[in-house]
């Protein structure tokens, strides 16, 4: 019973006034996030950035839940971009020299996953963008009138718990 609640909020916002780019940025930069390991200071210091900008942080934390259950699927192709870039003389040169600076070697720089998940994350966040974008205004215009008036639902309302999610989802949207 007690995740009726946040469920209700997350349908709210997929539907709500809530802008496309402000739910499809939130994807986005959650996928970069998921794309960092967590345990140097880049990670945290990008999701700070991302909570002060105007993203929708409830799909922000739950993509960030997803993207880290998927990404250990794409690791063994991030881990040799990182290390080739790692490799190379000027990036090389530049990650030693960083790192003989006091503090900043807890920021992961020398690790190959760190960068080439930021690197792979960089590169991706456009392209997560607008998908994400183009499925959230195909899902508003049309598939969630369908859903919203399908025999399903109707059926659903019937079931004590899913008719109380329904009920949640109408009273925060009334709400927003």
């Amino acid at each position: 019973m007690f995740f009726i609640k946040p469920v209700a909020k997350l349908i709210v916002a997929l539907n709500s006034n809530t802008k496309p780019g402000a739910v499809a940025a939130a994807v986005a930069t959650a996928f970069l996030l998921a794309l960092i390991p967590s345990l140097n200071l880049v990670w945290p210091l990008l999701f700070i950035i991302s909570l002060i900008a105007r993203l929708n942080w409830g799909f922000e934390f739950v993509f960030i839940a997803v993207f880290k259950l998927i990404v250990p699927l794409i690791d063994p192709f991030i881990e040799p971009m990182g290390w080739r870039l790692l490799q190379s003389g000027p990036v090389s040169s530049l990650v030693y020299n960083v790192n003989e600076i006091p503090g900043l070697i807890y920021f992961g720089f020398n690790d190959s996953l760190m960068i080439g998940g930021l690197l792979a994350g960089i590169i991706a966040w456009v392209p997560v963008f607008f998908l994400s974008r183009f499925i959230i205004v195909l899902f508003r215009e049309k598939l969630s009138p369908r859903i919203a008036n399908s025999k399903f639902i109707a059926a659903v309302k019937r079931f004590p718990i899913l008719g109380k999610l329904i009920a949640a989802v109408k009273q925060f949207s009334e709400v927003y």
